[in-house]
């Protein structure tokens, strides 16, 4: 999903464990972990619903072993977001150019201040 996002675990797929440990893997935003049929029923959304979305939303997916679909925490928040956006009524032709200028805004505003 996206773009360079650091891979971990032996798969099927015969790549090389990786050197993180479990815990950081599972804290890391971007390890895709959660299965097609995982994801779908966190987001409570069927999984045909859920491919629509993920090409709505201009994602790609993780296929690190037996060709199965995984998706982060972070893929999960867009697709939250997307799921939102296509239930307001929004086009999927739009989805993915909302979701685009939702994060350059985001990228623009400086972090929030958790002292103030």
């Amino acid at each position: 999903m996206s773009p360079a996002r650091s891979r971990g675990g032996a798969g099927a797929d015969g790549a090389d464990p990786s050197p993180r440990g479990w815990r950081q893997r599972i804290d890391d935003p971007d390890e895709a972990l959660f299965t097609l049929a995982v994801a779908a029923d966190l987001l409570d959304i069927d999984s045909q619903a859920l491919r629509r979305l993920e090409v709505a939303a201009g994602l790609t997916s993780e296929r690190p072993s037996g060709n199965q679909r995984r998706y982060s925490r972070r893929d999960l928040e867009v697709l939250s977001r997307a799921s939102d956006l296509a239930r307001e009524g929004t086009p999927s032709t739009a989805i993915e150019r909302i979701l685009d200028l939702e994060r350059q805004v985001a990228d623009l505003s400086p972090p929030a201040d958790p002292g103030h």
